[in-house]
């Protein structure tokens, strides 16, 4: 039976990148945002408030998957040393009934990069999980039980414990088809 109404519906959101705390708003920094101070960072960063607005729209028709490769990155201002965001504030501030949201890394950890993985810890990872390695009862399919232990369990081995993903689940059906 073919679902019309779209509930079975799955949007995935992947930023990576930095995220800051502004004058208490949280921020997402894609490369090209203006970080020289936080007027760029307003002026030219994605507010999370704003990101919220757009997931609800979303989750009203299906499931959204976000994945954020961005949290304790570093970032500074000349006008505010440090642009870090613990983690959990993100999560709490995007997850909701029909949204699950997974961060690079818990607390206030660095999501850690290497030139070897071409991309952050987190994102390395997911890219493998999105292949075979998340099927974890090799039926073809990733739930969403499959994807949060394999990444659970990954980013720390490749990072040597030193990063560790966060999740806060909203839904647990199947996710992907395995191997896409």
């Amino acid at each position: 039976m073919v679902d019309r109404d779209g509930r079975d519906d799955l949007a995935v959101i992947h930023f990576s990148g930095h995220a800051a705390l502004v004058d208490g708003q949280l921020f997402l920094l894609p490369y090209d945002t203006d970080a020289r101070d936080s007027i760029g960072i307003k002026r030219t960063g994605i507010e999370v408030g704003d990101l919220k607005g757009e997931l609800i729209g979303l989750a009203e028709r299906g499931r959204v998957l976000v994945l954020l490769d961005a949290c304790h990155a570093g970032g500074a201002t000349l006008d505010q040393p440090e642009l870090n965001v613990d983690a959990r504030l993100l999560r709490r501030e995007l997850a909701m009934g029909n949204v699950t949201v997974l961060t690079s890394s818990s607390s206030t950890e660095k999501s850690r990069e290497a030139p070897e993985w071409r991309n952050g810890a987190f994102t390395e990872v997911v890219l493998e999980a999105l292949g075979r390695a998340a099927d974890a009862d090799r039926n073809g399919l990733v739930s969403m039980q499959e994807l949060t232990g394999y990444i659970a369990t990954r980013v720390p081995q490749l990072t040597e414990g030193r990063q560790n993903a966060g999740v806060e689940m909203r839904f647990t059906h199947t996710v992907f088809a395995a191997g896409l």
